[in-house]
């Protein structure tokens, strides 16, 4: 090693330049490493601007390929709404001609054809619903034309439908119509019962598609309008629980087999008007929004109306009820209407509330009617009715005008219990008992002109203002105070009652000795009476005026007993003019008994 080390060096010695060289670069570096170490840095920086660089052409080579893409992307786009739109033009040709053809196939001769013709309309019209190329109101639209084809079948004509009674047998009947030609009512029969069930189908698919899984809300057939007016339903009906967004006309319709509507929403008007219904109608449970009408029709079996909600304004005049007819548990929102109406059989509205007017007015009840448990927040009118059963009223709040005016009521009546903000009964005539105890009245009470022909009960009830009982006749026994029910006085809290009116003149007459006018002397004011006992002007019934009372009333009932056993309407017509007129005499007779004429005494004054 030194012997090498001697060599270099004297070579080095031997060349100055190299010498000095290296002698720098020893000291060069021992004084500046780090810039030796930038040698590097730099040759790193020159590596990572290259890769820069081509970084920055892929990025652009990348967004040149993005560009080209979304431009391919956009061609296929247009592409395949070109392709749709073709599609579109293609399946609605297509459907055209498909409703074409079904329609036709409706009018076909053969059953099975026309059936077919009902589900290719009931496809297009689920095709249309889901069409993504068209708008919620173009898709109703379309479809809407097929609902109109399957209503417009629903209300076509069907000859047979007029031998229901007797098609709807196994056999002909001894007297029907194919009595001596059995052979063509198994053809007839045969026809009809195909008939039947295309038409049931159309109902069924129409019902299905009007409901959905969950209760009260739409199907995918709700937005729909439906016209059934006019129709003859021979065949069960069963649209319950269906929702309607749209108008729904069955109006002018006849149902020859039983019925089912309940349960239902109506969203718009609903019109059921001018119908006849042979078989039982369920309506209940349902809510209208829109108006409602079921005004002049006749109901031959049992009609439910019960526990629904009328929310603007439904009327119900103008029908008839030939068995029970259950109103019960309603909510009625606005103005109804069952005026002019008849009931044969029971008639239950207990339970209802009617946040607005209500009219009852002109109607016959034949058997029982029950109104009981009802508040009555506006006007309530039930005047000019008959009541042949017993009728209750009972349990009951009238915030408004109560009006039971010029009504008969041969049965019980019950108006107990009750709450009136202002009440009038006058003109009336009750031939059974007539209960009005432990109610309150806090406005008007007018009981005049009235003829009770039984016991009438006052007691235990409070007369917050005027109370009139003049120009009545009361046959029976007549209590204000404690009767054989022990119920309390009654208290007058505004003035004492008036049974005498000094400016027409009219007194009140009594039937019977047997009557107690207590009251409540130490918080109201007390009936001042006469020598016999009576209030102050009325007098006793004569025995010419009882027997009068007495001919007339079994006039009147023999009258209405022919009337219900005659079958020709001419006498029927004739019988009721004849029973009107006996009331209208009745009614004047009670007026001129009831009036003091000019020449007699003037009330005497009180004994107590």
């Amino acid at each position: 090693m030194p012997e090498e080390r001697k060599t270099i060096e004297s070579r080095l010695s031997a060349s100055p330049e190299v010498y000095r060289h290296t002698k720098f670069m020893a000291r060069f570096e021992k004084a500046f490493p780090w810039l030796l170490a930038g040698g590097a840095a730099l040759v790193l920086l020159e590596t990572y601007r290259k890769n820069t660089n081509d970084r920055a052409k892929a990025n652009a080579d990348i967004k040149a390929a993005l560009k080209n893409q979304e431009h391919q992307a956009e061609v296929l786009k247009e592409q395949i709404r070109q392709f749709d739109e073709n599609a579109f033009k293609e399946r609605k040709a297509e459907r055209r001609e498909r409703y074409t053809k079904a329609v036709e196939q409706l009018g076909n001769v053969s059953a099975p054809v026309r059936m077919g013709g009902v589900y290719t309309l009931i496809g297009l019209a689920d095709e249309w619903l889901e069409e993504e190329n068209l708008s919620e109101p173009e898709k109703v639209r379309e479809g809407q034309v097929i609902v109109n084809n399957l209503c417009a079948y629903i209300r076509s004509p069907f000859i047979l439908a007029s031998h229901y009674d007797e098609l709807s047998q196994a056999s002909p009947t001894p007297e029907g119509f194919y009595k001596d030609n059995q052979q063509k009512f198994y053809t007839d029969k045969a026809e009809f019962t195909s008939e039947a069930d295309i038409r049931l189908s159309i109902i069924q698919e129409i019902h299905d598609r009007l409901q959905s899984p969950d209760k009260n809300t739409p199907g995918t057939w709700s937005g729909f309008e439906y016209d059934f007016s006019g129709s003859t339903f021979f065949y069960p009906i069963d649209l319950t629980n269906s929702y309607y967004k749209k108008p729904v006309n069955f109006s002018g319709s006849t149902y020859q087999d039983e019925v089912r509507f309940d349960g239902s929403v109506y969203k718009d008007e609903a019109d059921f008007g001018s119908s006849i219904y042979k078989s039982w109608a369920t309506f209940d449970g349902s809510t209208y929004t829109g108006w409602v009408g079921f005004n002049c029709s006749t109901y031959q079996s049992w009609a439910d109306f019960s526990a629904s909600t009328y929310q603007n304004g439904a009327t119900f005049m103008s029908s008839t009820y030939q068995s029970w007819a259950d109103f019960s548990n309603s909510t009625c929102q606005s103005e109804v209407y069952f005026s002019d109406s008849t009931y044969k059989g029971k008639a239950d509205f207990s339970g209802s509330t009617y946040q607005n007017e209500v009219y009852f007015s002109y109607s016959t009840y034949q058997s029982e009617a029950d109104f009981s448990d009802s508040i009555y927040q506006d006007k309530a009118d039930f005047s000019d009715s008959t009541y042949r059963g017993w009728a209750d009223f009972r349990n009951s709040a009238y915030q408004g005008r109560a009006g039971f005016t010029d009504s008969t009521y041969q049965g019980e009546v019950y108006f107990n219990n009750s709450t009136y903000q202002w009440a009038h009964f006058s003109g009336s005539t009750y031939r059974g008992w007539a209960d009005f105890r432990n109610s309150t009245y806090q406005g008007r009470a007018g009981f005049t002109d009235s003829i009770y022909q039984n016991e009438v009960y006052f007691s235990g009830s409070t007369y917050e203002d005027k109370a009139n009982f003049s120009g009545s006749i009361f046959c029976g026994d007549v209590y204000y105070g404690k009767d054989r029910y022990n119920s309390n006085f009654s208290r007058f809290t505004e003035c004492t009652p008036q049974f005498y009116n000094e400016n027409s003149h009219q007194n009140t007459l009594f039937g019977s000795p047997d009557n107690d006018f207590s009251v409540e002397n130490g918080r109201g004011y007390p009936i001042y009476r006469n020598l016999d006992g009576l209030p102050l002007g009325c007098a006793f019934l004569t025995a010419e005026q009882k027997e009068y009372l007495t001919d007339k009333f079994q006039e009147i009932d023999e009258t209405k007993n022919k009337i219900r056993e005659v079958k020709d309407p001419k006498e029927k017509a004739e019988l009721s003019k004849k029973l009107q007129a006996l009331n209208e005499k009745l009614y004047e007779w009670r007026e001129e008994a009831t009036t003091v004429k000019a020449e007699d005494t003037a009330p005497e004054e009180e004994d107590n």
